[in-house]
């Protein structure tokens, strides 16, 4: 029986990594952000992106945005009827919790082939570094030229770090009520990084696929500074603040 899976969690904990990686397997088939705000970012179709024009892109764009627009079900099923032994994709929370998609999200809580990732990541400031690293203009993962010996530095603002942590816990806990009912396996960034190939033979057990995979090897690799030195110009501050002196010091 064919598996399908939901990756869910907020940005920059990994969720790229594990598509990416996933795609590289066989029998999975896991596409990008299907419920984006105003676009569908990785839906996979045989699309070659890398040698398709600009016109061929923007019209491709075009047309996978009315066709999720105008029936967000269909559409999400049609995705998800690859023909892979597993097909997945991945939502942020903000997609997810979104109003806007609560008839798609209800049709897969009803589904009983759904299964759900929950990727978090346990160091919320690094996440917020990560962010904010990319709102500045940096790369977002290897895959877009991203290199981690590149330096760019941002200021962290400590309160509005805590204001971030505190609405991603909420959804974290809005999403774990929603999904009580449902099959989820819940993973963490670090244990992604740190052990890809074990973390990703976690997941393809919980989607029921036969077999260890012995040769996984992460398709992306890390981008931006190890140490927070050398990207948070404020560093001092963070260790001097109270809660977030513990993370600024940990990986």
């Amino acid at each position: 029986m064919r598996v399908k899976f939901v990756i869910v969690g907020a940005a920059r904990t990994g969720s790229t990594l594990l598509v990416k990686t996933l795609n590289t397997l066989g029998g999975v088939c896991c596409h990008g952000e299907l419920l984006g705000p105003e676009n569908v970012r990785g839906y996979e179709d045989g699309f070659d992106l890398k040698n398709a024009g600009k016109q061929e892109r923007d019209a491709r764009s075009k047309r996978l945005l009315l066709a999720r627009n105008s029936d967000p079900i269909r559409f999400i099923e049609q995705a998800l009827d690859q023909g892979e032994t597993a097909v997945g994709f991945k939502a942020l929370y903000s997609a997810i919790l979104n109003p806007r998609w609560q008839d798609v999200v209800a049709h897969l809580l009803r589904d009983p082939a759904i299964r759900f990732i929950h990727l978090r990541r346990r160091n919320g400031l690094r996440r917020f570094v990560s962010e904010q690293v990319l709102l500045a203009g940096g790369p977002n993962h290897s895959g877009a030229g991203g290199r981690s010996d590149v330096t760019m530095q941002v200021r962290i603002d400590i309160d509005a770090y805590l204001q971030r942590a505190a609405e991603l816990d909420a959804q974290s806990q809005s999403l774990s009520v929603l999904l009580s009912q449902q099959p989820v396996l819940d993973i963490s960034y670090e244990e992604l990084a740190s052990d890809t190939a074990g973390t990703v033979n976690r997941v393809t057990t919980f989607l029921g696929l036969d077999g260890v995979q012995s040769d996984v090897k992460p398709a992306l690799q890390k981008v931006g500074a190890a140490n927070l030195r050398n990207t948070v110009s404020n560093f001092q501050e963070l260790l001097d603040h109270p809660v977030t002196r513990a993370l600024a010091l940990l990986d």
